[in-house]
């Protein structure tokens, strides 16, 4: 039957035939991904607010924060902190999150180690069963220093799961564009923390929360990263007290109304870096004369950018999409369409050489 085509038609076939597999092979695949939040409040008891996010947008799992991990100098042992009170029923999925700090990991002994996987396990049984839960997430900026008594816990964890439980961790940037360097969590994937990625003690820094020319250098790489990658947004602001040129403090949640309330006056036209002309309190702390704060912020806008950036991430399964935090003081600023159009833009199909 081929043969009965005319030589020039099926030539003309052929080629068609090569430039359509050439074209489908420089595209990504459309990905599946799911938005999801991050609760990182020490109450559990989302107000009607925080419940119309999750109910419209659809988002079934919850990055929830359980209790951190520190290292008690006193005691000379690691030990749970800021633990959460969950004062409302667990109606999604949980994944309950457990964070740890790196100085924990570089003080804690091969038998403390041991201890503390059982200890976690048994503080997160005590607010859900293991048995029900899709996955557990370590969150932990773990070092050169700390990698390897991290990794063993990590490992420790995972061999004591539920089979059906699945092991994540975070990842910072630096962590997943030099996987040979930091090297590669023993875990079933991870999530990249898209934030936090510029100099907060660089007072000329522009925004230390979502500064995306820095983001865009660690992202300027082939290689894949061999685990399954989840991406997690950030849904914050914060101010960055300075002192005599010092970055002091973080005042979380502050705005430039609460700034202007306390005469603070802004020393630029886009009202992000303000001077403090006498002494005050904000927030509790008190501010001296001359102190310097710069307001870090993240509009809609900014997560779209910062979507478009992430696009070329390779993604061969569901993924999910979480935004860092669910908190009714911030979400005002975020509609649900703009968390949603976030989402299109980094599902949408993209070329790539």
């Amino acid at each position: 039957m081929w043969q009965a085509f005319p030589l020039l038609l099926r030539v003309q076939l052929l080629w068609f035939v090569l430039l359509f597999l050439i074209i489908s092979s420089c595209q990504q695949e459309n990905c599946d991904t799911s938005l999801s939040f991050y609760h990182w409040k020490t109450q559990y008891a989302p107000d009607s607010l925080e419940q119309a996010y999750l109910q419209t947008l659809s988002s079934e799992r919850l990055y929830l924060r359980l209790f951190d991990v520190d290292w008690d100098p006193t005691r000379q042992e690691p030990t749970p902190k800021a633990e959460a009170r969950i004062n409302a029923q667990l109606s999604r999925t949980i994944v309950p999150t457990i964070y740890i700090t790196n100085r924990t990991l570089l003080q804690v002994s091969t038998i403390q180690r041991k201890t503390l996987v059982q200890q976690i396990l048994e503080k997160v049984a005590s607010y859900i069963s293991l048995d029900s839960i899709p996955e557990l997430q370590i969150d932990c900026d773990w070092t050169g220093r700390s990698q390897a008594a991290y990794f063993k816990l990590l490992n420790d964890l995972k061999a004591q799961l539920p089979t059906s439980t699945a092991l994540s961790a975070t990842l910072r940037l630096h962590q997943y564009r030099w996987p040979e360097k930091t090297g590669v969590p023993p875990v079933d994937r991870v999530m990249l923390m898209f934030y936090n990625m510029g100099d907060l003690d660089d007072w000329t820094e522009p925004n230390s929360i979502l500064n995306l020319d820095k983001a865009q250098a660690y992202l300027q790489h082939t290689n894949e990263y061999p685990l399954p990658l989840d991406i997690a947004l950030p849904l914050f602001r914060w101010g960055v007290l300075y002192r005599q040129g010092q970055m002091i403090k973080l005042i979380n949640k502050l705005s430039r109304e609460e700034l202007e309330a306390v005469g603070a006056v802004a020393t630029d036209e886009q009202r992000l870096h303000f001077r403090i002309p006498e002494s005050t309190y904000l927030q509790g702390y008190y501010l001296y004369t001359g102190d310097e704060i710069r307001l870090e912020e993240v509009s809609p806008q900014d997560l779209r950018e910062a979507a478009k950036l992430l696009r070329p991430l390779p993604c061969s399964q569901r993924r999910y999409l979480a935004f860092y935090h669910l908190d009714s003081d911030l979400l005002p600023i975020f509609p649900p369409d703009s968390l949603r159009r976030v989402q299109q833009e980094l599902d949408q199909e993209t070329e790539y050489e």
